[in-house]
């Protein structure tokens, strides 16, 4: 393989060839020559200009030139693939570890990072460079796109800037305050190869007891709709794909919050009277030029009927092609979530085949009519050409670590977090500067605990500060004694303010405390009331992922501040700065918090603000500019 890097710039060209950078007028339009960066494929020149030889022949071919649309390119490529090699393009792989044969003979379509590349961001992009390399060789030399879940930002490479989850911008509701966070997520996936998001969430919060909560916004439709377009348009610079662009995946259609019974996986039980309140927000994306949607792996959807009484939301021609594409005219790409089934997923509209591998390709070209094949080609390549990844699909490796995990890039990280706090209770607060302190809990020293669990899986460690080493570094060290367990309390702490962390530890679709439970384990409610019998100013700082029974912590302690999940990168020291007054929280609830479980019992899992009297309401929360003043 030839590795040699072969750059060519308009500028570089014109040196080198005598070329005028004049504007050439094809077709009455402004032609400007792109860069093209090319390490194994020729460079050739027709009319002037420079292109990639991708299928090494010599000439140059309609997909190549890049002066035509791409929607003409992308008939012409598609004439010269067979079924296997159609089916190929559908394909989004796992990318645990590589083999160079899914890149080269295969020329896989989509490939999700995980922890390939988690070193960090340098390491990340040179990997993903170097498969880039290995697609350029294969014969058509069609480019890969990675993907990344990115719930708390591109928070799979270890020095990337992980963001607040969801709730907690939900909780800002501020559109501006979105657009800037999914701007930096799209500008560090960019920097590292990344050019997929599986992300944002549009799905409504309506019932508590889901674990993935922590993912959604809000409990709100029109809040939904609202910052699930900021994010849309953020990522991919506006309603369509450019080379500037990450594609957006919304999900998880038609709307996954309806878990019964809120246990994740089960069936949906959304119906007549709620069904457009679900939909809303991806009728926004739609609406706003979203790329990609994603029908959720794991729940069917009874109230469709059809083949979504019996099969997930991805393996479903009655979600897939009869509502999303039908009723709602959605004519983008359909990437599914993770599953087996790809034939059925193909069969029932599916574009992209999350899960699949190298060796899926047969079957679906066996078992899959190659129109249909075609159908969902088509859509990957035009995304591809306007992604502009044919010309150059590979990144700077030395000015990565310039974009990835910036410093101004934490600062909006932990503006966010900041104004996502939600004080649910605030008595007897005092001025903790220059004050002897406890910090209590072991969530307290929990670094995980502060985003969802789509960050890189355990047992590989996550650099951060954990909030009570921000506390600590606020404080002095000598002016915090920290506390585990109720067993641990001294008896006595008058006039001492005792920082008690409590909630879940980090978790994706099965929550710490399962499905049948909001309330706080008795380890937890007994270390905030040992305190308290101890004579301390309890702050109770409620690390979050959904809406607990907060009646027992709200009664024992003297303050309750909901910090969610409020990101590893910044979190903690925004928590530690919103405890010593010098940042004002405003946030608001995202979702009605239960005074008990039997009023979450009482509730239907897919309507939204539906708790009779609840503890406190959607939208509530105690504003103070300074904590403790």
């Amino acid at each position: 393989m030839n590795h040699s890097n072969k750059k060519l710039t308009a500028w570089t060209m014109a040196a080198a060839l005598g070329l005028s950078l004049a504007p050439v007028s094809v077709q009455a339009e402004e032609v400007v020559q792109p860069e093209l960066v090319a390490r194994v494929k020729k460079i050739i020149e027709a009319d002037g200009y420079q292109f990639k030889d991708l299928n090494d022949n010599g000439e140059l071919d309609p997909y190549e030139d890049w002066r035509l649309s791409a929607e003409e390119r992308a008939e012409d490529l598609l004439g010269r693939m067979d079924a296997t090699q159609k089916a190929a393009q559908m394909v989004h792989l796992t990318l645990v570890s590589s083999k160079e044969s899914w890149f080269t003979e295969n020329n896989v379509g989509f490939a999700l990072v995980y922890e390939y590349i988690f070193d960090n961001a340098a390491e990340a992009a040179k990997r993903t460079n170097e498969i880039q390399e290995l697609s350029e060789s294969s014969a058509l030399g069609i480019p890969i796109v990675f993907s990344m879940d990115t719930e708390a930002g591109a928070a799979f490479v270890s020095d990337a800037t992980f963001l607040p989850d969801e709730v907690n911008q939900g909780a800002a509701n501020d559109a501006d305050l979105v657009a800037q966070l999914n701007t930096i997520l799209k500008e560090e996936l960019m920097a590292v190869g990344v050019r997929m998001a599986l992300s944002p969430d549009a799905d409504l919060i309506t019932d508590p007891r889901w674990g993935r909560n922590q993912e959604c916004y809000s409990e709100d439709s029109e809040v939904v709709q609202n910052l699930i377009v900021a994010a849309v348009q953020a990522l991919q610079g506006g309603s369509e794909l450019t080379s500037d662009s990450v594609i957006a995946t919304v999900k998880h259609f038609p709307g996954a919050g309806a878990q019964t019974g809120g246990v994740d996986g089960t069936p949906l039980t959304i119906q007549e009277d709620s069904i457009d309140l679900h939909l809303a927000g991806f009728k926004a994306a739609i609406d706003a030029g979203v790329a990609a949607v994603m029908p959720y792996g794991y729940s069917t959807v009874p109230y469709l009927g059809g083949d979504a009484v019996e099969n997930s939301a991805d393996q479903s021609a009655a979600v897939m092609t009869d509502l999303l594409r039908g009723e709602l005219g959605y004519t983008g790409i359909i990437q599914t979530d993770w599953g087996l089934n790809f034939v059925g997923a193909t069969n029932a509209g599916a574009d992209i085949l999350g899960g699949a591998g190298a060796r899926s390709t047969r079957q679906l070209a066996e078992e899959v009519d190659e129109a249909r094949l075609t159908d969902a080609c088509r859509r990957i390549l035009i995304a591809k050409f306007q992604l502009g990844i044919f010309e150059n699909p590979y990144v700077d490796e030395t000015k990565v670590g310039e974009i990835v995990g910036s410093e101004a890039h934490k600062a909006v990280a932990k503006e966010a977090a900041a104004r996502s706090f939600t004080l649910v209770k605030y008595e007897n607060a005092a001025p903790l500067t220059g004050e002897k302190i406890v910090v209590a809990g072991s969530l307290a020293q929990d670094i995980r605990a502060l985003n969802s669990g789509w960050t890189a899986k355990e047992p590989i460690e996550i650099e951060g500060t954990t909030i009570l080493d921000a506390i600590s570094e606020k404080a002095g060290a000598d002016q915090v004694t920290y506390i585990e367990t109720a067993a641990d309390v001294p008896a006595d702490l008058t006039g001492v303010t005792a920082i008690a962390v409590v909630g879940e530890k980090s978790g994706t679709h099965d929550p710490e405390w399962g499905a049948d439970t909001l309330e706080f384990p008795e380890e937890q409610t007994a270390l905030i009331s040992a305190l308290k019998e101890a004579g301390a100013n309890v702050v109770a700082v409620v690390v979050m992922n959904r809406a607990y029974v907060l009646t027992p912590v709200a009664e024992a302690a003297d303050t309750v501040l909901l910090v969610y999940r409020p990101g590893v990168t910044c979190g903690a020291q925004a928590v530690a700065d919103a405890l010593y007054g010098e940042t004002s929280i405003t946030g608001k609830l995202p979702f009605q918090i239960p005074g008990s479980m039997d009023q979450v019992l009482a509730q239907r899992e897919d309507l939204p603000k539906d708790i009779d009297a609840p503890l406190y309401e959607y939208g509530y929360g105690i504003d103070v500019e300074s904590f403790g003043a």
